[in-house]
């Protein structure tokens, strides 16, 4: 298969609090918005989108797009090539975080935030896939 890419989707009662939380924590924009659909997206690059819907919305058909997501069995990885940096930032704004800057003993070095539907933020720095 020839794929573009991957986009997620969260499906929550929580639109406007989602919404804020990825504004204010993680920088992302919106690029499109109704009353029960928010597609959001990086400033710099448009491409990557998280898109955010509320539950039950007759318009979309099948169940399984329906229900509101269960607080459990998904995170995020935000990756960034300058993970002190964005770590010193979150906390100079007093962001929400959740677990401190930290190295891993498999390599990660990450942060982590928890959104208002319990969705793990894993903010974690780029790694050279060819070392």
């Amino acid at each position: 298969m020839a794929f573009q890419q991957i986009q997620t989707g969260i499906i929550t009662e929580k639109l406007k609090e989602t919404k804020e939380f990825y504004q204010t924590w993680l920088g992302l924009e919106i690029k499109f918005e109704t009353e029960w659909f928010i597609l959001l997206c990086l400033p710099n690059q448009p491409e990557i989108e998280l898109a955010i819907m509320a539950p039950n919305q007759v318009q979309v058909r099948k169940p399984y797009f329906q229900k509101p997501y269960q607080n459990a069995g998904v995170w995020l990885i935000f990756e960034t090539k300058e993970i002190e940096q964005e770590y010193q930032k979150m906390k100079e704004k007093k962001a929400p975080i959740d677990l401190t800057l930290t190295e891993e003993e498999w390599g990660d070095v990450h942060f982590t935030l928890v959104d208002p539907n319990g969705i793990g933020i894993d903010i974690v720095q780029e790694r050279n896939m060819n070392s």
